[in-house]
């Protein structure tokens, strides 16, 4: 019959088996220098029953068997009758540790108390036994029981147990001083989205807490920086490690950005101190975002069938932690197939989620995994595999190429469509108005060249500095001016235009076009006078001195003549 607030661990349960196996030895070690349990059982067991043995019975007390997070077991292959089998049973267990005091004051020592039974927990008879609890300090108030019991340092010792007969039960605990805290993260959410266009991001949401004896009384953080007894029983930093190609870092809470961090890059990691806001002492929390980004190849593979494989860390990367409830959520991109994921643990639970970021229509794929009770040794790599196209690649691309298509589009047809109600004759005026400056704006082309052939006159006059310039003068006149007849044909035509338009406009616009015919005249005086000048012999620059007055008018009645074009175009 099963003692009274004890369970067993199903693995390796069968009742079959009873009676027909003898445990010749046992040695427990219990390792308590962590911030959680590790028993390790080794086991010397010889099959006393009539056929092969596969199965053997391994149990532990209620308290611990609920907060085992790992179990293992080197019990490989069946045990031939009458042979003797040597068996590892290794449980890692998380919480099980109970401050005495419950709370104390900054610079006290922190105890805790373990429990466990001294003796092994199953349905066969134990010939020989012994247990060894490994703590962190030599400091131990008590533990019982203590006849058998020894202690030498930070080890309390059962050297010979003696003789145990099935589900033996003595209650083991040991009251001491713990020297480590106790970093437990309340709730982990790990968002982890794949991008085919080059990066995984991966995002990190902690609430982690200090689980051990409860702070009680002030806190002073003059005696926190400069007394040693200050720090104990808290934590202001944790430590994460992450891929060595992990890049674009960012560490924030609800305030916002926390910049007291630091970062170490080698060839093997990223090596993260996350500093907190303020030191965490017993009983206190606090939640933070951890983000990072590592590119795809090293962590997406393609994989036979034109499928693809990602492949991640399930927990979390820091270390000396343990995180009471886990939640991986696998973000795949918009239009991904066929998904399946190959899990390291057999107690992790699945189901199914969509996110909906830019562009996207039906929305992204998430696989969510949900673990409790998880140690830093059960942070495995996952593998999801899943199926995902060009097409469904090209999708947002195009998508926002079409957006974009479609909004010029849009625009352009507004421009061309007429959304007035009533066309009175006011408006019909304002039409034409604008249509007019339209064409008299091109019409500006025209006295711009037409500005520019006057300036090369005017040019002309000032080179020539002797008697054979001068009488070539005559003939270079005559092709500049050669040069203006088309110019002005095409002014006259679309002057036509613009007075089928506007009158008013195309009357303004033709009295400055005669304003190019006076500055004309005045070119060609200046042209004629200096010509004149240099055939008297007189000297070039006596001559441009003579006429400098009439150069410089004339300039600046071009320029003038060019500024009113400009503005009888805008109207």
């Amino acid at each position: 019959m099963q003692a009274e607030g004890y369970v067993y661990c199903t693995e390796w349960l069968n009742w079959r088996d009873r009676g027909r196996l003898l445990t010749a030895g046992r040695l427990l070690q219990i390792n308590l220098k962590n911030t959680w349990a590790k028993a390790i059982d080794t086991l010397k067991a010889k099959n006393t029953g009539g056929s092969d043995l596969s199965n053997f019975v391994v149990c532990y007390p209620e308290s611990i068997a609920s907060r085992i997070a790992v179990l293992k077991a080197t019990f490989k292959s069946a045990v031939k009758k009458g042979a003797t089998v040597d068996l590892d049973v290794v449980a890692t267990v998380t919480g099980v540790f109970k401050p005495n005091p419950a709370k104390i004051a900054q610079g006290e020592k922190q105890y805790v108390e373990y429990y466990d039974n001294l003796y092994l927990l199953s349905p066969y008879e134990v010939t020989e036994q012994s247990s060894t609890v490994l703590l962190p300090t030599s400091d131990v108030r008590s533990f019982s029981p203590q006849d058998g019991g020894s202690k030498s340092g930070s080890k309390v010792s059962y050297a010979a147990l003696g003789k145990q007969g099935p589900w033996a039960v003595q209650q083991l605990k040991v009251h001491f001083h713990h020297d480590k805290p106790f970093k437990r993260v309340n709730s982990l959410v790990r968002e982890i989205e794949v991008s085919h266009w080059g990066n995984i991001y991966v995002e990190e949401t902690y609430e982690i807490q200090n689980a051990g004896s409860q702070h009680t009384g002030k806190f002073s953080r003059l005696t926190y920086a400069h007394s040693p007894d200050g720090k104990t029983n808290s934590f202001p930093d944790v430590k994460a490690h992450l891929p060595a190609a992990a890049h674009s870092l960012y560490y924030k809470d609800i305030i916002g950005n926390i910049s007291s961090s630091d970062t170490t890059h080698t060839s093997r990691e990223t090596l993260i101190e996350v500093r907190l806001r303020y030191p965490l002492m017993g009983g206190w929390k606090t939640d933070f975002m951890l983000g990072y980004s590592v590119p795809l190849e090293g962590f997406l593979y393609r994989r036979p069938k034109g499928k693809l494989r990602l492949l991640m860390d399930l927990s979390t990367s820091f270390d000396d932690v343990w995180v009471e409830q886990l939640t991986t959520r696998v973000v795949l991109p918009e239009g991904a197939k066929h998904i399946k994921a190959t899990l390291p643990f057999a107690d992790i639970q699945q189901s199914w989620d969509k996110k909906f970021t830019y562009l996207d229509t039906a929305g992204r794929p998430v696989l969510v995994l949900s673990k409790s009770n998880v140690v830093p040794e059960q942070n495995k790599p996952f593998a999801v595999d899943y199926s995902f196209t060009f097409t469904g690649m090209m999708r947002e691309p195009l998508l926002l190429i079409s957006v974009f298509a479609a909004f010029f589009a849009a625009v352009a047809l507004y421009n061309r469509l007429d959304f007035t109600i009533t066309r009175d004759e006011k408006w019909q005026e304002g039409q034409a108005h604008d249509k007019a400056l339209g064409l008299i704006q091109s019409l500006t082309e025209y006295w711009d060249r037409e500005a520019d052939v006057l300036n090369r006159l005017v040019r002309l006059a000032h080179s020539i500095s002797n008697r054979p310039s001068a009488d070539a003068a005559p003939a270079s006149r005559q092709a500049l001016e050669a040069e203006l007849r088309p110019l002005d044909e095409q002014s006259k035509a679309l002057l036509s235009q613009v007075e089928a338009l506007s009158p008013k406009l195309a009357a303004a616009a033709r009295n400055h076009g005669d304003k190019s015919k006076v500055l004309l005249g005045r070119a060609a005086k200046l042209l004629s006078d200096k010509s004149d000048l240099i055939k008297k012999d007189l000297a070039a620059h006596e001559a441009s001195a003579k006429l400098a007055g009439a150069t410089r008018q004339l300039e600046e009645a071009i320029q003038e003549w060019v500024d009113e074009g400009a503005k009888l175009a805008q109207g």
